[in-house]
């Protein structure tokens, strides 16, 4: 109790602290008093031991004013411009005079880099240079064993959240480079959490040139930064990683070892892993920078959290968490990169992961009509399986300055498996129940896909002028085997009995290319030519067989045509846009036309008649306004219908929801319109932002949808106009920093959603009008590194209303909160707790309105370096957590619930494996090794 007294005192001090200070103010310009420098850093040190105390940079009339300074400690003050002597002056403020102003600061102009006139140890700790802004790493101070994700937070106008994500003065960071070289790959978490903070020298941030070239339409809201890490001597070789096991109540375990070893212009990582508990062997952090997926890249992310698992999957690679139920995964892999020079990269990986998992679930359907309710009721219990194979190459080259070329392939193989049982009660509110069903099912998954991108990026000497050209290949087959075995009780209208047996068989393989060239020329001082020339082809195929069990061989052998087909698309799209874009100041007009033409071939096997060909033209419009990082636009496209809704036979896999196609569907047409933008205030550590984006849809599918007085519902895609949605959110976040001891954000947010879309259920036509609000209230502090908190409370209002009064409105509020301690005292030992709440306002009877879920754990920091640490935790300690969704669609509530692991201990050993000049890891909080 004494030591939390103590924590409470020390942050309540630096709170207090604020106001208890001093201040400098000024203005800035050459030597003439003329011309004011703007953007001038003006940095506050002590004079004793030249430590940094705080800065600003001067505004656009080269004003600057510093608040926050100590009392009665001789300070001094530097004010550093690039291409200007450094101005100093040695000052002491007091409780009689707490305020100095400064005057008119003239600084002297001078052909010497910055660099070479100041003194090293008085290195200011940002520097503006043209289009770069230089950070001095020395400047943000992190525990010992801090990470560059550590120091990043301590950098005023970044943003790192809690997934590790960057953002710098409200724009996104889209690589992070090491000395200039895309060592790390693409994702800027592979270095922030991985590279210590002593290993920097400077952090160096600039507009992603690459993406400008992609996105050359002026709109700078959508262009992201660069960062580059320039790091000290010496620490250009090493090797890391780490071993961990635990073992736990309930026969729960963990074991699996990570390591990355390079030597200048060579990585190498090795991964392997085990589990049964929900999640992650290893986190994303550690797949992404010690695995080197984002080295490599990957083409798909899944993530899942909530419910006692998380976890995720890259390229359809499961490392653990993937999966409801009580999930055992296993993983290996091996990766390489060679970067021989800052031009030139190659990678190449290969992974294995295999899942098993056991999910006991049970869904509940709730149907409205007038004052009728059906209510279906359905309870699973399967064993799932999965077994993963993934192989990646790529290389990345810059043959000059003004070029980028890279190219990457992968193929990968799935299999995915399950065996279960299931029984349905069909229940009418009026007529009682209408059906029971016992049965199993069985399927068989196997997906085998070849891919590969290419991309150059051309900037030419004229530099408004821009060349970018794209293509990419995906080959990919899936078949699947589904049996469904089911024995079938009707009530109602009358009582009888019917036995269903079926082997579905589906193969449905897929050929997708796209060529794509970008050209913009600046024509005239205001008026830029941008030509947009895109072509995609398409081949799919969806061959369905389906057999029925054979009386004697028990065998699934007798083909049952009615329910065999095969149809296949072959679609080109040539979309043609030219566009010109005019420019006034810092507003850009961009105004063009696409003409988009498509041919689309439908050719059905067993049913030659309804085989089409069809060319649809369709000129289209595109407007953009940008000011800034603001930024309007008004875009159509159209697009044809998903294969899976045409194919001309019925899909009844499951006899009580079965889906038939309409090979009549006309391809939708959809116009957008967004609005976005970005505010950011340096002097305060603000950032304001809001997007807005509205639709509106002509020829939507939708289903046409029947339910019997048997309980069988029937579903018929059909086209309809009058789809509009739009949704809308704002972000406010703002970070309180006294002298980087103590750290505050504060981030309230607001997310707001409107859908009407038509409906047709039992031949009554209803539109169906969604709204939902979702508010959000984050904090985070950090005192010292010591103390961390984070807390997060967000509810989200929905409510569904309908035109057709036969449908009633229904609503639904959840309550979820979330929130995270962590305590680095006394010196060894890490503390931390974290807790979830959901509440549901309505759930079907049976299962549970809200879920508890408290985790607490004990780490003890050993052996030489800390680098082993003993971990003893306790998971869902009131053992009451539970996995729970509902969904509100059209007339229908949808609850779903299924087994979690609850209440178990867990103790762990892991060993830290470091050779790169002595830098530990931080211990606790999300970016440790072992998830909750």
């Amino acid at each position: 109790m004494k030591k939390l007294l103590t924590i409470a005192a020390a942050l309540c001090m630096s709170a207090i602290s604020f106001a208890q200070t001093g201040n400098i103010s000024g203005k800035v310009s050459d030597s003439t008093g003329k011309q004011l420098l703007p953007l001038t850093t003006v940095t506050v040190f002590t004079a004793r031991d030249t430590t940094v105390v705080t800065y600003r940079l001067t505004n656009e009339n080269g004003v600057f004013k510093i608040p926050g300074l100590p009392l009665n400690v001789p300070l001094r003050v530097m004010a550093t411009y690039s291409g200007y002597e450094a101005f100093r002056k040695e000052f002491t403020l007091s409780d009689a005079n707490p305020g100095l102003d400064l005057g008119l600061v003239k600084l002297i102009s001078t052909s010497k880099d910055l660099d070479e006139i100041i003194v090293t140890a008085e290195r200011p700790p940002v520097i503006i240079k043209k289009d770069t802004i230089e950070f001095n790493a020395s400047a943000f101070k992190t525990l010992p064993n801090g990470l560059v994700e550590d120091m990043f937070k301590k950098v005023p106008g970044m943003e790192v959240d809690a997934n590790g994500d960057l953002k710098i003065n409200g724009q996104k960071v889209n690589r992070l480079l090491v000395d200039g070289k895309r060592f790390f790959g693409d994702d800027p978490k592979m270095a922030t959490r991985n590279l210590p903070s002593s290993f920097v020298d400077k952090i160096q941030v600039m507009d992603d040139k690459d993406e400008m070239a992609l996105n050359n339409d002026g709109d700078m809201s959508k262009i992201g930064k660069v960062i580059n890490l320039t790091l000290k001597k010496g620490v250009k070789k090493g090797w890391f990683g780490k071993l961990y096991a635990g073992g736990g109540t309930d026969e729960r375990y963990e074991a699996g070892g990570i390591a990355n070893i390079y030597r200048d212009t060579l990585q190498m990582s090795l991964i392997g892993f085990s589990n049964n508990v929900n999640r992650s062997s290893f986190n994303m952090k550690d797949v992404t920078q010690l695995g080197g997926f984002e080295r490599s890249g990957f083409s798909s992310m899944s993530i899942w959290s909530g419910g006692g698992r998380d976890g995720f999957a890259l390229n359809g690679i499961s490392f653990g968490g993937t999966s409801a139920g009580l999930t055992r995964a296993t993983g290996a892999g091996v990766n390489l990169n060679h970067a021989p020079n800052k031009n030139l990269s190659f990678f190449g990986q290969f992974f294995y992961g295999n899942t098993r998992s056991v999910v006991e679930s049970e869904s509940n359907a709730q149907k409205f009509i007038g004052d009728t309710t059906i209510n279906t009721r359905n309870r699973n219990q399967a064993l799932n399986t999965g077994n993963s194979y993934n192989v990646n190459a790529g290389t990345n080259w810059r043959p000059d300055s003004l070029t980028n070329i890279t190219f990457s392939a992968s193929f990968s193989y799935i299999g995915n498996g399950s065996n279960g049982t299931n029984t349905t009660v069909v229940v009418n509110n009026k007529l009682g129940a209408l059906t029971n069903v016992d049965g199993s099912s069985n399927s068989d998954a196997f997906n085998r896909a070849y891919y590969h991108s290419f991309s150059l990026t051309r900037r030419f000497r004229k530099k408004t002028r821009n060349l970018s050209i794209y293509h990419s290949l995906n080959l990919a087959t899936n078949p699947v085997n589904y049996i469904t075995e089911t024995d079938n009780d009707f009530f109602y209208p009358t009582s009888y009995t019917t036995f269903f047996r079926q082997l579905r068989t589906t193969n449905a393989p897929s050929t997708s290319m796209n060529l794509n060239a970008n050209y913009s020329d600046q024509l005239s001082k205001i008026v830029t030519l941008r030509i947009n020339q895109r072509v995609d082809y398409g081949k799919q195929v969806q061959d369905v067989y389906t057999f029925g069990k054979h009386v004697n061989t028990n065998e699934y052998d007798s083909l049952d045509m009615s329910l065999s087909r095969g149809l296949q698309r072959e679609q080109t799209r040539w979309n043609n846009n030219v566009a010109l874009s005019y420019k006034l100041n810092k507003v850009t007009l961009n105004t063009g036309f696409t003409w988009l033409q498509q041919w689309i071939n439908n050719s059905f096997s067993i049913l030659p008649g309804t085989n089409s060909r069809n060319h649809y033209s369709d000129l289209l419009l595109g407007v953009s306004l940008n000011w800034k990082r603001f930024s309007f636009g008004f875009s159509q496209d159209v697009f044809a219908p998903s294969i899976s809704y045409m194919a001309p036979v019925p899909d009844n896999s499951n006899p009580f929801n079965i889906m038939y196609g309409n090979p009549a569907l006309n391809p939708s047409k959809r116009s957008s319109l967004n609005l976005n933008g970005t505010i950011y205030n340096v002097k305060t550590s603000t950032t304001i932002s809001f997007n807005v984006n509205t639709g509106f849809t002509d020829n939507a599918v939708i289903y046409d949808v029947t339910l019997g007085s048997n309980g069988v519902q029937t579903n018929t895609p059909i086209n309809v106009n009058g789809l509009f949605s739009t949704n809308g959110s704002l972000r406010y976040s703002r970070q309180f920093k006294n002298n980087q001891r103590f750290i505050f954000t504060l981030a309230p947010s607001l997310f707001a959603n409107y859908s009407k879309t038509p409906m047709l259920f039992n031949k009554n036509m209803s539109d169906v009008r969604v709204v939902s609000i979702t508010p959000t209230m984050a904090i985070t502090a950090n005192w010292k590194d010591k103390v961390e908190l984070s807390s997060s409370y967000n509810p989200t209002i929905s409510k569904s209303t309908y035109s057709n009064q036969q449908f009633k409105s229904t609503s639904l509020t959840t309550h979820n909160i979330n929130s995270e301690i962590i305590v680095r005292l006394p010196e060894k030992f890490v503390w931390e707790t974290n807790a979830s709440y959901r509440y549901n306002s309505i759930t079907a009877p049976g299962i549970p309105k809200t879920n508890i879920y408290w985790n607490a754990a004990l780490s003890l920091l050993m052996l030489k370096e800390d680098k082993g640490v003993l971990k003893l935790a306790v998971y869902d300690i009131l053992n009451r957590n539970n996995y729970v969704t509902r969904a509100i669609t059209s007339n229908t509530i949808n609850d779903f619930s299924s087994n979690v692991l609850q209440r178990y201990f867990m103790l762990s050993f892991t060993y830290n494996v470091r050779n790169m000049g002595a830098a530990k890891q931080k211990i606790g909080g999300r970016e440790r090794l072992l998830l909750f």
